[in-house]
């Protein structure tokens, strides 16, 4: 079977005209914080840059695919086909715009595979940004979500050291970029620079299986603090998140149903849990937090990269800890490097609406049906797993690099991990191989 690529006929006019309005947006948001500032123009600065990755993977799983994102890509390498070119590839440009010296423009677009199996491409980031001083500045628009240390370059293959990042990290939170404003403040303390940000807004997007994601009244705090080779990196997450979802609809309101059923047929107790449950699991606005710590170390040759990350339980999403350490070693052009990596979710052990008591008919039946698709939900959401990456990143050009990795997973004996489109005859537990080539650049 041939591997997925990029189609160009599935860009369409829409993304034309969303990059149209982007532009006419950061345009207006420029005209009025400049006039407001008093600030001159003059002849703009324009700046464009661009990158990308070309990669393929295999996986050796027949019952379920290795994807990005289980939220955002539909597919990938393993059931749909062995090797895939979907997983990593995507490309990627960059204008960046310079009014005067305080006053600047970003436009980011991406194109990469999408939860609608189309590679249309994307905004990421479209904002202004004023320097209110020499170490703190203000953003409006679309910008990154700076949730974790490599969240600025996630998209850009080349900057980072692995093809892809841990999935037990980068993986907990689909949310990439923020609508809205943030602040930023750099500092020296000492022979330190200090860097933090917060940042405000929103996102809202679509997602697979047509499931739709709004996060609202999103805070996002992060510090850092780099001395010579060492940087230390501390953040924090709070969103309500809105899950629209026909199937956790129909969960959350039969469990409602049910409950005042039960109730009037004379099961006060029953009726009780069952309401219980649907107000515990409704996914119409679920606060979520994230704390994370994360360190990066480069004496001389080495690489030395950690993050651990830890998620609150939100409805049907459980209690979550992630991490991963990862070591490497520069030989002239070439960097081998070592990758261990673990998320672990304590899925609840719902024992759900009781059943003792219930006579033999629609009152059972239904509990007994809702309590079923209930723990299969919450064990849906739980993604547990270790891997154990191996690679090398081999610099061929001053602009390109060439990488191999192969990675071994196992997973938890309760939980599909990772791995996305899982198929009838798909089984928790288990080991997968992973082959991954990549070549990244940046133009």
């Amino acid at each position: 079977m041939t591997p997925s690529a990029p189609n160009p006929e599935r860009v369409s006019s829409t993304a034309t005209g969303r990059l149209r309005r982007a532009a006419l947006a950061v345009a207006v948001l420029v005209g009025c914080v400049g006039a407001a500032n008093g600030d001159t123009f003059g002849s703009p600065d324009f700046t464009f840059r661009g990158f990308g990755t070309v990669g393929a993977a295999r996986l050796d799983q027949d019952h379920a695919d290795m994807v990005s994102d289980v939220f955002l890509q539909p597919n990938g390498s393993g059931h749909t086909r062995r090797w895939d070119m979907g997983l990593d590839t995507k490309v990627g440009g960059q204008l960046d715009i310079q009014f005067n010296p305080r006053l600047s423009a970003v436009l980011q677009v991406v194109s990469k595979h999408r939860y609608d199996n189309s590679w249309t491409p994307e905004i990421e980031w479209a904002n202004i940004k004023y320097q209110l001083s020499p170490g703190l500045s203000v953003r409006i628009g679309r910008t990154i979500a700076p949730m974790f240390m490599m969240s600025d370059t996630a998209n850009v293959g080349y900057a980072n050291p692995w093809i892809r990042g841990p999935r037990e990290i980068y993986g907990m939170v689909p949310i990439t970029h923020l609508d809205g404003v943030d602040l930023a403040w750099n500092t020296n303390v000492g022979p330190a620079v200090n860097s933090f940000q917060v940042s405000y807004g929103g996102n809202k997007f679509k997602a697979v299986d047509d499931l739709g994601i709004t996060g609202k009244h999103a805070w996002i705090i992060s510090d850092a603090i780099e001395y010579e080779t060492l940087t230390v990196r501390l953040s924090y997450l709070y969103v309500d998140l809105k899950f629209d979802s026909s199937d956790l609809d129909s969960l959350v309101n039969g469990l409602s149903g049910l409950g005042n059923a039960l109730s009037m047929a004379g099961f006060p107790v029953a009726g009780s849990r069952a309401h219980a449950l649907a107000n515990q699991y409704d996914v119409r606005d679920t606060p979520l937090e994230i704390f994370s710590v994360a360190t990066r170390f480069t004496p001389g040759n080495w690489l030395f990269m950690g993050e651990w990350a830890h998620l609150t339980d939100a409805a049907v999403l459980p209690k979550t800890n992630g991490w991963y350490i990862t070591g490497g070693y520069h030989v002239r052009k070439m960097m081998p490097y070592i990758s261990v990596a673990e998320v672990n979710a304590k899925t609840p052990s719902e024992s759900g609406i009781p059943l003792a008591g219930l006579p033999p008919g629609p009152l059972l039946g239904g509990a007994s049906a809702l309590n079923t698709g209930l723990n299969m939900a919450l064990a849906a959401g739980a993604p547990s797993q270790k891997s154990v990456a191996l690679g090398v990143r081999w610099d061929l050009l001053d602009t390109a690099a060439l990488k191999f990795e192969y990675q071994h997973i196992r997973l938890d004996d309760a939980s599909a991990g990772r791995f996305g489109n899982l198929q009838p005859g798909f089984r928790p537990g288990g080991n997968a191989d992973l082959f991954s080539i990549a070549l990244d650049f940046v133009f």
